[in-house]
């Protein structure tokens, strides 16, 4: 029997960077910030004077780096300005260890396969942080990674969400179903609509590809599949548009 892993630390922290990025987050008392990190080569300009301000206010941990260091902690040194910044995230957990809550029922969710672009990633957690859904689940393998440019496009709710990671969407399919969730896949060519799909209950929706959409495999593992009806010969939506009008589906 497999016993659902417990998140370890450093998956409810992530790591974003960039001075307007460091600066509006610091700015924000109700964000958990686990530490700040410098270049020692940073030119005393405005924004660093406010970044030092701002983190011995609030008296967090910060170090000092070669000019090197944080583009290896960033991964972007082209971006990262010499600044980076490590963030505490409560909602970012594992999806095995939020099925191990005996009262996950009556919530939605959306399951990512192959979502690739950071603005789409980053529109689809805006769209779930501004309705009543719970959240997304995350792969980490085909999906773009949570990174500023996800933080930007989310305008700021990546830190307001509930992100389940889980290893890959067909793992996390059979962890859901076994969890009694509905699965619910989205397919042009399906004959429901998301009208059809019921109310309440533990429900997920499985938004692919933004070119070629969810893999045949993801569709068959769905309970149902659903097309969102449109005119004037429209083929097809952009997949954070979709995921727009599923989360505010059946709002008035």
């Amino acid at each position: 029997m497999n016993h659902p892993t417990k998140p370890s630390p450093n998956e409810r922290r992530f790591t974003l960077y960039g001075r307007n990025t460091v600066i509006e987050i610091l700015s924000d008392d109700q964000l958990q910030v686990h530490r700040v990190h410098l270049a020692q080569s940073n030119r005393p300009g405005d924004s660093i004077r406010h970044i030092q301000a701002l983190w011995k206010s609030r008296s967090i941990p910060r170090l000092q780096h070669t000019k090197q260091a944080p583009s290896r902690i960033s991964k972007n040194g082209r971006q990262d300005q010499g600044v980076a910044i490590d963030i505490l995230a409560p909602q970012h957990t594992t999806l095995d260890e939020h099925l191990l809550d005996q009262h996950c029922d009556n919530e939605a969710f959306f399951l990512l396969e192959g979502i690739t672009n950071p603005q789409n990633l980053g529109m689809i957690i805006r769209s779930v942080a501004a309705s009543t859904m719970k959240g997304i689940i995350l792969p980490s393998k085909g999906c773009a990674k949570l990174d500023p440019l996800v933080y930007k496009a989310s305008a700021g709710c990546l830190l307001k969400t509930k992100v389940l990671t889980c290893k890959t969407t067909a793992s996390a399919q059979t962890a859901l179903k076994q969890a009694n969730f509905h699965l619910v896949g989205l397919d042009g060519s399906a004959t429901q609509t998301v009208g059809d799909v019921p109310e309440g209950g533990k429900t997920v929706f499985l938004l692919g590809n933004e070119s070629t959409g969810l893999s045949e495999g993801a569709l068959k593992a769905c309970d149902q599949q659903i097309h969102i009806p449109m005119r004037n010969n429209v083929e097809s939506l952009n997949v954070a548009v979709t995921a727009g009008i599923i989360a505010f589906r059946g709002t008035h």
